[in-house]
């Protein structure tokens, strides 16, 4: 394990395959929360671009929606709106 900024210790973010198309990722609530934040942005960069691909517009805000709906629902922060 390495040490984390700010204190405490994290492994590395682990992704393994469940079944087909099914993943189950392992990270901290910061490193999720990063991730989640990075997803927030690009979103709002696509709305802003009139050739973004609409379905990776529609893919992208579900899964933002999903994880805040998902937050929501443990009691968690979620971040902020989706849509």
């Amino acid at each position: 394990m390495t040490p984390a900024r700010g204190g405490g210790e994290t492994g590395p973010v682990r992704i393994e395959p469940l079944r087909e198309n099914v993943l189950q990722v392992t990270a901290t609530r910061q490193e999720l929360a990063v991730l989640v934040a990075a997803a927030r942005m690009a979103l709002e960069a696509m709305r802003r671009d009139p050739d973004a691909p609409q379905d990776a517009l529609d893919l992208l805000g579900r899964v933002v929606a999903d994880y805040d709906a998902a937050a929501s629902d443990r009691g968690t922060a979620g971040g902020g709106p989706a849509g």
